[in-house]
């Protein structure tokens, strides 16, 4: 096959050429086009994963430390925690906890997000981040929660608790 380049008359490229920069330019169109919609749709996704996430913070850490149950902390948990971490050590730390820090008093809500991870295996991993702040009879609390999303549901990945002044 050869390839024969005429100068097209209205701007002297070659035929041959113009119909490759048509293509190109067509195809560059098309990638922008997908590449927009997926930033899209991430954009709304992670709208509403951020939503859906806080709300599972703000639901679930306020009956985690007002009992210090670790019952509570171990039915939200991903298998992935109970992994590395036992029951006996979860009740061991709730019992240090509720001795130094007291009654509960109020939850003060938490910050954070969520992220989408793909991999180059087409693997997705969703998870999110919060701090979330609680006051007790002897003082404050900042808790890390770790999220991660299992079969369409959030399931405590990480917690941890830090004392105000520690």
């Amino acid at each position: 096959m050869t390839l024969a380049f005429r100068p097209c008359p209205q701007s002297g490229i070659p035929a041959g050429m113009k119909t490759i920069l048509v293509v190109l330019g067509a195809i560059f169109l098309l990638l922008m086009v997908v590449g927009g919609a997926f930033i899209g749709y991430a954009a709304y996704t992670g709208t509403q994963l951020d939503a859906s996430s806080k709300q599972y913070v703000d639901q679930n850490v306020p009956a985690i430390v007002s009992t210090w149950s670790p019952s509570t902390l171990i039915e939200q948990a991903s298998p992935r925690l109970m992994e590395k971490t036992s029951a006996d050590q979860i009740n061991q730390l709730f019992s240090s906890l509720s001795g130094k820090l007291g009654k509960f008093a109020s939850y003060d809500g938490s910050k954070g997000d969520s992220n989408i991870n793909f991999d180059l295996s087409g693997k997705t991993d969703t998870t999110a981040s919060y701090v979330a702040n609680a006051t007790f009879q002897n003082g404050k609390a900042e808790i890390k929660i770790l999220l991660t999303r299992e079969n369409g549901q959030w399931k405590i990945l990480g917690f941890h608790v830090d004392l105000a002044g520690s």
